[in-house]
């Protein structure tokens, strides 16, 4: 009548279990045990049939979410810094004397990651941890598999699928599908422990990211002016912010 038409409301979404809401505080409270790390890492990525082999030291921050890498020279003098907090990423290519800086958003990090990640998903995994997708539209508790149980949380940036001890809450493997289709798959180490690394993957075989820790210390309150990085004036600035 009179030419009007209503659209139905879009159904609610299904009530979370329970033990879904118990399993995805369980994966916060753990993530949240991480207060700091400081590591030797070793990280090969391997892209468009070429590998690429990065030896350094990694410092992380829990909250707020920030890090640095030096990847470091045979002779241990620094080749590449890339340092990333909440508001920002800077990469600064020692030896070209050229740095690039970009707001800390996951648009931005697929442009020298290669993958849709913002900075507190890759600290989380940095730290052998895993931030779930915030503001799920469904969470939903998946049967154990070969891997174990997993929990399964939809929203707008697509899936998010996080398998996990269910004693600790530590991350097994983590896998986006929709828009940022990856896997991450950690290395096992004690849940009380500091992380010991893990392998990434992206769905069509284009990313590979291996990293391994050497003697990794975890929450020992290091002073967090460590982590910041100022590029010298001398230096090539491209600043995509």
């Amino acid at each position: 009548m009179g030419g009007c038409a209503t659209t139905a409301p879009a159904p609610a979404p299904p009530p979370v279990s329970e033990e879904a809401r118990t399993a995805l505080a369980r994966i916060e409270q753990y993530r949240g045990s991480l207060h700091d790390l400081r590591s030797r890492a070793d990280i090969t990525i391997r892209r468009g049939g070429r590998a690429q082999r990065l030896t350094g030291v990694l410092l992380l921050l829990g909250e707020p979410a920030t890090m640095r890498f030096e990847a470091l020279s045979p002779l241990g003098t620094p080749v590449l810094i890339v340092a990333g907090d909440p508001k920002s990423v800077t990469l600064w290519e020692v030896l070209d004397s050229r740095a690039y800086i970009a707001p800390a958003s996951p648009d931005a990090n697929r442009r020298w990651l290669g993958l849709a990640l913002g900075v507190e998903d890759l600290v989380a995994l940095l730290g052998g941890r895993v931030r779930p997708m915030p503001d799920p539209a469904t969470v939903e508790l998946v049967a154990a598999d070969a891997v174990g149980p997993s929990l399964r949380l939809t929203g707008a940036p697509g899936e998010q699928r996080i398998w996990f001890d269910p004693d600790s809450g530590q991350a097994r493997q983590v896998e986006w599908t929709g828009k940022n289709p990856a896997r991450v798959t950690f290395t096992p180490a004690p849940a009380d422990g500091p992380p010991a690394g893990f392998t990434l993957e992206t769905a069509d075989g284009s990313l590979r990211v291996s990293l391994t820790y050497r003697a990794p210390q975890m929450n020992t309150s290091f002073d967090p002016a460590l982590l910041t990085l100022t590029v010298p004036q001398d230096v090539r600035i491209q600043d995509f912010r």
